[in-house]
């Protein structure tokens, strides 16, 4: 099987094949289309589970701060991350 480049798109025969599929009676024309898709989130029940990127020193002193409360890390992190919300709104 040979490799073949793929073929280059030109914008005139984008805009050509754009044009006639938005003149399809079912098409959504963009005046009705819906805004855009929230990002997908990875649910855990009711909670979105995230990534958080930390420095080192923070981590080691967040886990010795939720060891001390014999809390989880992430019971800790939420902890705080609502209290200073509540802090910010008062």
């Amino acid at each position: 099987m040979a490799i073949v480049k793929r073929p280059q798109t030109n914008k005139q025969n984008s805009q050509a094949v754009d044009a006639f599929i938005g003149g399809a009676p079912d098409s959504v024309k963009p005046a009705e289309a819906a805004a855009p898709a929230p990002k997908s989130r990875v649910m855990k029940g009711r909670q979105a589970q995230i990534t958080l990127t930390l420095p080192l020193e923070l981590l080691e002193k967040a886990n010795m701060m939720a060891d001390q409360l014999s809390l989880s890390r992430a019971g800790f992190m939420k902890m705080a991350i609502s209290r200073a919300v509540e802090a910010e709104g008062a």
